[in-house]
């Protein structure tokens, strides 16, 4: 999340909770906690938390951890590939190829 993106949460959450005070300080120590989190779903947590609380969210309410990003998809794809690769090879080759059951 970037700083004026930042800066549109604490908008929102002053909008929302005008009779509380959030001072620079506590911006400081909110946006040092939440720069790692995606804007929207930070977003997403304030405007749920608008809804059913009359209390200012803490961090860890809005803090979402960074979402991991894995290849396992790319190397299951990877496999089938050298399979298939492979079994076209053994059909290929007639020294790999199973003997028919009549012969």
């Amino acid at each position: 999340m970037t700083s004026v993106e930042f800066r549109e949460l604490v908008k929102m959450i002053k909008g929302a909770y005008p009779h509380r005070l959030l001072s620079r300080d506590t911006a400081i120590i909110w946006y040092r906690h939440l720069k790692d989190c995606e804007y929207d779903g930070v977003k997403r947590r304030i405007e749920a938390h608008i809804k059913v609380s009359p209390y200012m969210p803490t961090i860890s309410e809005l803090y979402e951890p960074p979402v991991e990003e894995t290849t396992i998809l790319e190397t299951m794809e990877d496999w089938e590939k050298e399979g298939a690769i492979r079994i076209e090879d053994e059909r290929r080759n007639e020294w790999t190829r199973p003997a028919p059951p009549w012969g």
